[in-house]
């Protein structure tokens, strides 16, 4: 009955969804899609990433710089978090036909790491302190007022595990702190038959992305990962919106690493035998056995996109399920309080502001390594939210509530975007 429950949903949702591609085809865009109203914010920041901390600092964002839509975008923060971006984005090598945008990123930070699958305990975590450094270049090939694209991007750094604590704090020796680089390929496209990119309010927006296989470490798979978004806009009202969300992220091994636990265990191992016989040398071998359970499942199925954070499963930690499979869908109401173009300027902030938006949320996300346990169980989020449409950026505020409590966040950009910078991709 509850696997029947699940599926009756997603069909709604796909009905709701393929139901309104017919009306879609005929959507015009409410306005231009290569922006041209010149606007910048210095803002603070201060808030939480579900299962990464809180951090404090600025940003600061220029839009549609030189007459064009090339904007640029900066942050700096520190607290639990500390992190450093910056990037350039829709710059244009072919007028409004190919773009391009590269970014960077530092960071440190001990993130929740959870056991693997929709059943796992919220206090069953260790804390992987990790720091390292990205480089993100994408170019976009785009067509009809951004209707029709596809991309190409290429992510490579580098990045090093500072140590290993257990759910009490408790840091372990052993761990092998080098540097270790590699690289991310991925391709993907969109076909968006809405009204808007940034604010749309009506029709059908399908996404589509491929994390290509590499091989940066002969021990652990190589992998693909495809992620397909499916996404609905019905007008309510004067202003209001529907939005329907379905998405789907699946992990296909091509080559299997190791997946003998006492040659990963020599290799990747915390060393606990360095420990008398006692507490100390069980606690360290109990976080050893969820660090390389982790990699030995991994490697025999890989990795989808995670669900909890910002995107998917709102009242849940960044990351906390995972799987080889994972399924979320969701439906969201947007209630417009006004729908304007307003200028302003006030020192430290320049632009448009187009729209004040509250909102009301469900979602529900499940994740398995089979297919067929992935209609076995799953977690669902709940809330409220509040938004400023600005010309070219969407800064929301959302509260949302689940089985593990409750997490609010702040944060750029609509929920169920496919990519964030809390997950490049």
């Amino acid at each position: 009955m509850h696997i029947e429950f699940e599926r009756f949903w997603i069909g709604v949702i796909l009905l709701i969804l393929f139901g309104s591609v017919g009306h879609a085809e005929v959507v015009e865009r409410r306005k231009d899609q290569f922006g041209r109203d010149f606007g910048y914010y210095f803002y603070p920041i201060a808030g939480e990433i579900p299962g990464m901390g809180t951090a404090s600092g600025f940003g600061v964002s220029v839009l549609n710089m030189g007459g064009g839509d090339t904007d640029f975008t900066g942050y700096y923060v520190r607290g639990d978090i500390k992190a450093t971006g910056a990037a350039l984005l829709d710059y244009h090598v072919v007028p409004q036909r190919l773009l391009f945008d590269v970014g960077y990123n530092d960071y440190r930070v001990a993130a929740t790491s959870y056991k693997r699958g929709i059943d796992s305990e919220p206090t069953d975590v260790i804390y992987p302190k990790v720091e390292g450094a990205y480089l993100l270049g994408q170019m976009t090939l785009t067509f009809d007022q951004r209707r029709y694209e596809a991309f190409v991007r290429l992510l490579g750094g580098q990045n090093r595990l500072l140590e290993v604590l257990d759910k009490d704090k408790q840091a372990f020796a052993g761990v092998d702190t080098s540097w270790k680089s590699g690289s991310s390929y991925s391709l993907g496209g969109s076909l968006d038959l809405t009204d808007d990119r940034v604010d749309p309010r009506n029709g059908v927006r399908v996404e589509f992305s491929s994390r290509l296989p590499n091989g940066s470490n002969a021990d652990m798979s190589e992998y693909f990962v495809n992620d397909y978004n499916l996404t609905g806009y019905l007008p309510t009202r004067d202003w209001d919106t529907l939005v329907f969300n379905l998405f789907y992220s699946r992990a296909h091994v091509t080559h299997e690493g190791l997946t003998d636990y006492a040659l990963l265990q020599q290799r990747h191992g915390l060393n606990c035998t360095q420990y008398p016989a006692g507490p100390s040398r069980d606690a360290c071998m109990s976080t050893e056995a969820k660090l390389l359970n982790g990699m030995l499942a991994n490697n025999r199925y890989g990795t989808a996109s995670p669900l909890g954070g910002t995107q998917r499963l709102r009242s849940y930690d960044n990351g906390r399920f995972y799987a080889g499979q994972a399924l979320s869908y969701g439906v969201e109401y947007r209630w417009n309080l006004t729908d304007e173009r307003t200028p302003f300027d006030i020192f430290i902030a320049k632009g448009v502001r187009t729209g004040i938006q509250l909102a009301a949320f469900w979602e529900r996300g499940m994740v398995s390594d089979r297919s067929s346990g992935l209609f076995k169980d799953g977690r669902s989020s709940y809330g409220i939210g509040a938004r400023v449409v600005l010309s070219g950026v969407i800064i929301r505020f959302d509260l949302a509530r689940g089985s593990e409590g409750t997490q609010s966040q702040l944060f750029i950009t609509y929920p169920w975007s496919m990519f964030s910078v809390d997950s490049p991709g």
